[in-house]
């Protein structure tokens, strides 16, 4: 009898994470933020930001007080997280675009892996709304939301001036427009009626806003919570708290259809705040926190960003984990929650999180590299931009140019605003980390990454137009 017993017990310990009473796996909602710095919460002692909602949800789930994206900026940080892939191994060097200077970019791959087509085949429905950002929809033989795995999205047109108030969207291909309405307000509304539809469904839901991004705007009401600050104070952190306070409307309702309890929520942001001095707007007041830079960087504010995790069963309210993790890891964990496969021949560059939210470690094969050439160029002419590639291999973190030179070593437990180049006083460690990024460098510039159907040739590449 005890025999039994006990293979009863190791049954039920090797149960899947998500099984619960109902047998069904737990929904999945990813809040992500538009240029929000790690420095920008309460919970992460910012003096006067009021973010509610999001604290709620650090008091009652796991922080992870390193958390980094795949980029320090838009669309290839975006593309990491929806494949849980270096954008790089499949070409994406910078946004999305048709013209200019920068590498060309049209979309993400339909070969690549995606979150929702993964969760898709364990039985979930899924939804896009807000930003999107890596592909041009709705343009002759470009993807669509459905080839990328949504089963429903609404999409805003975004735009610096327009994705605001009285912005116009795209809802399943169609475009419809909702005058007289704060965006913030129309994006839980959709995600609200979404659940509802669901039913019993296990369900997807990707909530990318576009606030804090530039040019950033808020309601006078929320404006006047700041009104002891600056005027561009006002409007930022006014976005920040009219954004948290809709998210926690969706909490309140999750609370009150008594889905709380099995739904995953994530909270993070697409990279690190714009700095205060970009040449178009007067708006970004955005904090790293005390870690040096911000967007458009490899330096910890361009890529550290806030990263908070509710996961009833596996989180303990109010915890923290220092493990390094990165927004790639989050296909990693889903697949390994459901028992998914992943395409073969295109290696993941994430693991599965759950280790760390439950307060152990993270055994990763790699260090998590980054590789991005670009910068900006200040209102008062100083050029803002990081060495090219960068590794991160437990507490150090090592910079360097394209050429393997200008090597920047930093030990981001005692020097987490990367002040101290310890090259010179650590070459041991130096070298080891370069000729880790040697090998990653070479790994992810592979011929798939010269290869991979990126391009549209429907639509004809442009010049620059400056």
């Amino acid at each position: 009898m005890k025999t039994i017993l006990r293979f009863i017990l190791l049954a039920l310990a090797w149960l899947p994470a998500w099984a619960s009473a109902a047998g069904r796996p737990p929904n999945i909602i990813i809040l992500f933020a538009d240029d929000m710095g790690w420095g920008d919460l309460g919970a992460h002692g910012h003096p006067f930001a009021k973010t509610p909602a999001i604290d709620r949800l650090v008091a009652t789930g796991c922080s992870l007080d390193q958390f980094y994206v795949t980029a320090p900026v838009c669309s290839p940080s975006r593309a990491g997280l929806l494949t849980g892939r270096i954008q790089n191994r499949f070409g994406m060097q910078y946004l999305i675009r048709d013209r200019g200077p920068h590498p060309i970019f049209h979309h993400i791959p339909v070969e690549e892996p995606t979150i929702p087509r993964l969760l898709k085949q364990a039985g979930y429905t899924t939804a896009h709304i807000g930003k999107w950002h890596v592909s041009f929809l709705g343009r002759k033989g470009e993807p669509t939301m459905t080839d990328y795995g949504f089963d429903h999205s609404l999409v805003l047109a975004a735009g610096r001036n327009t994705s605001y108030l009285d912005s116009t969207w795209t809802r399943n291909g169609a475009r419809i427009s909702t005058k007289g309405k704060w965006s913030y307000e129309v994006y839980i509304d959709e995600a609200i009626d979404f659940i509802k539809k669901a039913a019993d469904r296990p369900f997807l839901i990707n909530l990318w806003s576009f606030a804090p991004h530039q040019e950033v705007d808020c309601s006078p009401r929320f404006r006047e919570l700041y009104a002891d600050r600056t005027e561009p104070e006002q409007y930022y952190y006014g976005a920040l708290s009219q954004m948290d306070e809709q998210y926690g409307r969706l909490l309140d309702y999750l609370d009150r259809e008594g889905l709380a309890d099995n739904t995953i929520i994530i909270f993070s942001s697409d990279n690190g705040p714009e700095p205060h001095l970009i040449p178009w707007s007067n708006r970004a007041r955005g904090s790293a926190g005390g870690l040096r830079a911000g967007k458009h960087t490899l330096y910890e504010g361009g890529i550290r960003v806030p990263g908070v995790i509710r996961w009833p069963g596996v989180t303990r309210p109010g915890s923290v984990s220092h493990e390094v993790a990165w927004t790639a890891d989050l296909l990693a964990t889903f697949a390994a929650l459901t028992g998914v496969a992943t395409p073969s021949g295109l290696p993941l560059d994430g693991v599965d999180l759950r280790p760390a939210l439950r307060g152990g470690r993270l055994e990763r094969a790699q260090p998590l590299f980054w590789q991005f050439a670009n910068g900006v160029t200040l209102r008062d002419g100083v050029r803002l931009q990081s060495p090219g590639l960068a590794v991160r291999g437990d507490h150090w973190k090592l910079h360097c140019d394209f050429n393997f030179g200008a090597v920047e070593l930093y030990n981001l437990d005692t020097d987490p605003g990367e002040k101290w180049n310890m090259k010179d006083d650590q070459p041991a460690i130096a070298a080891a980390l370069l000729e880790k990024l040697r090998m990653l460098h070479a790994d992810v510039n592979g011929p798939y990454s010269k290869s991979a159907r990126f391009i549209n040739p429907e639509i004809p590449v442009l010049a620059d137009e400056r």
